[in-house]
């Protein structure tokens, strides 16, 4: 054992990644979760704003208008759904993201302890193969000057 395995910083490494990798795909749903939520609240300030009775001056064009603003109302209230329907997809994908996160984090986890223990192993080697050639020249210096 002249020196500690590579397998097991490679695993760690290749771990190490996919925790990266789920950390990335994390930040990506976080930013369309807060750009979805930005929407939505453009969106109800939109309707809300359009819900604001306006002060029209002649009948026929009030009622025109009125239709019109109802179906725009009709418009905003469903693109505010599917805004909301988005943003619960986007939510259960994070929830998914976090759970994923969790297991490579484990597995990261683990393949460190497996690197630290094969790192403990080899100094042990080590320092015992060490301690016996220390032995070994002990033992000859004592030969040596014994004659």
């Amino acid at each position: 054992m002249n020196a500690p395995r590579a397998c097991w910083t490679v695993l760690a490494q290749k771990a190490q990644d996919q925790v990266s990798l789920v950390q990335a795909e994390m930040a990506q749903g976080r930013a369309r979760l807060l750009s979805l939520q930005a929407s939505r609240e453009r969106l109800q300030k939109l309707y809300e704003d359009y819900q604001k009775p306006a002060v029209s001056s002649d009948a026929s064009g009030g009622m025109q208008e009125t239709m019109n603003q109802r179906q725009f109302s009709s418009q905003l209230l469903t693109l505010m759904e599917r805004v909301q329907q988005d943003l619960a997809q986007t939510e259960a994908a994070l929830t998914q993201c976090r759970v994923r996160l969790n297991e490579a984090e484990r597995e990261r986890l683990k393949m460190q302890s497996l690197v630290d223990q094969d790192l403990l192993a080899f100094n042990a080697h080590t320092k015992r193969r060490e301690q016996r050639q220390m032995d070994d020249l002990g033992v000859l210096q004592f030969n040596f000057q014994s004659r």
